[in-house]
């Protein structure tokens, strides 16, 4: 969950934030960390609708699980934003109907869609976990981290249509992302679609180490690389807070991360003739690149 996890916050160049990964690797290793950026994220969004009183935002919560974090979002809000401010809640469980039915009696404007995020409106084979709600997945991999799970049929939606649908042309939209693994799906179509450039706030929790071991080195490179290509955006999120909780992320073999790091290492021991060379061009090529222009 949002509140509890580790996070990098990634402001976008035109962020008002401060970054607060720990500079080395782009995540996150204080757990306080979290705690800011969700506050960061949620008053940046209340702000944006804030300078406006006409305008209206529109909050998607893809993963709501029980509805905790919307919730405490709509809880924080002010009653003038709360009031202009309409909220979609996709969440296949059964087991969450009645509760996520009593947040859209509580506040105006919330939905909830019985439905899997996907990267087409088809039928799904959606996995839910017997202990830990929070790890139902399309993944059966994921959703037995504790113990047996049961398969269930549910509908998807195309999120990028969704996304479309709900934020274009739209001030202020966050779009919160936790679907336990199905974001490296995900997020390859959203970005090609161009969807993920329509919000203005954007949340997504990793689970790195729910994917397969032959895919995990590719997963770490979109996770580390996203903050730059959402840069190429026509107008890049204005907070974008990536939750690298560190049970979800850290501590399995990412195949093939140690011999690339090796590869890229300089000074190596079994650095070939043609390495050294290389070495020593490109570090000539950046050593003059930095001087001033009458140095060069």
């Amino acid at each position: 969950m949002l509140f509890v996890a580790l996070a990098a916050l990634t402001p976008s160049a035109s962020a008002a934030s401060v970054p607060i990964d720990d500079g080395a690797t782009g995540l996150a290793v204080d757990k306080e960390a979290v705690r800011t950026a969700a506050r960061a994220l949620v008053a940046a969004f209340e702000s944006c609708l804030g300078a406006d009183p006409s305008a209206t935002g529109v909050v998607l919560d893809v993963g709501a699980n029980n509805g905790r974090w919307s919730y405490e979002l709509m809880t924080s809000l002010s009653a003038s934003v709360r009031r202009r401010t309409r909220l979609l809640m996709f969440e296949p469980q059964p087991r969450f109907v009645s509760v996520l039915a009593a947040l859209t009696k509580q506040f105006e404007n919330v939905l909830h869609l019985p439905v899997a995020a996907w990267t087409n409106a088809t039928n799904l084979t959606f996995h839910l976990a017997k202990v830990n709600s929070e790890t139902a997945s399309l993944s059966k991999r994921n959703a037995r981290r504790y113990g047996n799970s049961e398969a269930i049929q549910v509908r998807s939606v195309d999120l990028a249509r969704s996304l479309r649908d709900e934020l274009t042309g739209k001030a202020c939209a966050l779009l919160k992302l936790d679907v336990e693994g199905a974001e490296y799906r995900l997020i390859p179509h959203l970005l090609v679609t161009g969807a993920l450039c329509l919000p203005t706030h954007l949340f997504i929790e990793w689970h790195l180490n729910s994917v397969p071991e032959p895919e995990r080195l590719a997963a770490l490179a979109l996770r580390l690389s996203l903050p730059a290509t959402l840069d190429t955006c026509a107008t890049p999120p204005r907070v974008h807070v990536n939750d690298d909780y560190a049970l979800n992320n850290l501590y399995t073999r990412v195949p093939g991360l140690d011999a690339l790091a090796t590869l890229h290492e300089g000074s190596h021991s079994n650095l070939t003739e043609e390495g050294k060379l290389t070495v020593r061009k490109w570090g000539a090529t950046h050593r003059r690149a930095a001087l001033p222009d009458r140095r060069r």
